[in-house]
């Protein structure tokens, strides 16, 4: 029987994905020692069969060039996610004249901050974008404000780490609500006992993985966080997952009155902190591959 052949689709300029630690680096490892094939694909150029394909762009917008050349495969990871900004993904926008009066947040419409776009398109500003990175002052542990060097407007790309936290709608600078590169969500934390926790949901076909991380800081972090634990994957995740069509990702969530509140999606993960995880997900491939 010949073995069942998986293409990994990269941006064509994507010079940088042998430096970068993401999950599919294990997961490639993994599917080759179970007998499968994998072929890495850079750019539209080259048609190689498969019989499955992951579009690994580290983008916010599949661009249409590479939709055109995902559609030529029988079969393919995260085919319908198009768009995964938060304009598109988020149930939680507020605008100016919004009646909401809790706190609020301000994020990039970009995923991860917008970083991902200025690395490939090949931009040489990326340290200007992160110099512009936003400090917490104030009061209120939940108050983030810029430094007076940072023009509001001018604010393209931000550290999510470093999304501020506004305590109400009032507050937010006017600029904001004008920049065409950022969006205000309320901002819906899970807190027991003075701390702060955000959920990571890993996933590919029908194997996922969720993680509960707790900090004291309102923008949880695992780089900041104080404590880590495994937890159950609620029911209502995986109809999100099918709601956005995602198959392979790591999406970051909440719990809120016992419901979940969507805060991220992420269809080209990092390295999961253990190896396990990796042995784990990658069996949710033969779900996809019609073995």
């Amino acid at each position: 029987m010949k073995r069942k052949t998986i293409a990994v689709l990269l941006h064509k300029d994507d010079a940088a994905f042998i430096y970068f630690k993401y999950l599919i680096k294990l997961l490639i490892k993994e599917w080759k020692t179970r007998g499968l094939a994998v072929e890495m694909i850079r750019g539209t150029d080259r048609f190689v069969p498969a019989d499955l394909i992951i579009p690994h762009l580290d983008l916010t917008c599949v661009p249409d060039e590479y939709r055109e050349f995902l559609a030529q495969y029988p079969a393919v990871i995260n085919g319908n996610v198009r768009d995964i900004s938060k304009s598109t993904i988020s149930r939680n926008l507020v605008g100016k004249d919004h009646s909401y009066a809790g706190p609020v947040i301000v994020k990039t419409d970009l995923n991860s901050g917008g970083l991902p776009e200025t690395r490939l398109v090949g931009q040489r500003h990326l340290l200007r974008a992160l110099t512009a990175r936003l400090t917490r002052k104030g009061r209120s542990s939940m108050l983030f404000r810029r430094p007076n060097a940072v023009s509001w407007a001018d604010v393209r790309q931000l550290y999510s780490g470093d999304y501020p936290v506004f305590s109400s709608l009032q507050e937010v600078p006017p600029e904001i609500f004008d920049n065409k590169h950022l969006v205000i969500e309320k901002f819906l934390p899970e807190v027991t006992d003075g701390s702060y926790h955000v959920r990571y949901c890993t996933f590919l076909g029908d194997r996922d993985t969720s993680e509960m991380y707790q900090s004291r800081q309102p923008v949880v972090k695992a780089s900041n966080s104080t404590h880590h634990q495994a937890v159950p994957t609620p029911h209502e995740l995986h109809e999100i997952r099918k709601q956005l069509g995602l198959d392979y990702g790591k999406v970051d969530y909440v719990i809120r009155d016992g419901s979940v509140v969507l805060l991220d999606v992420n269809p080209t993960p990092g390295l999961p902190e253990h190896s396990l995880m990796a042995q784990h997900l990658a069996d949710g491939i033969f779900s996809k591959l019609n073995c």
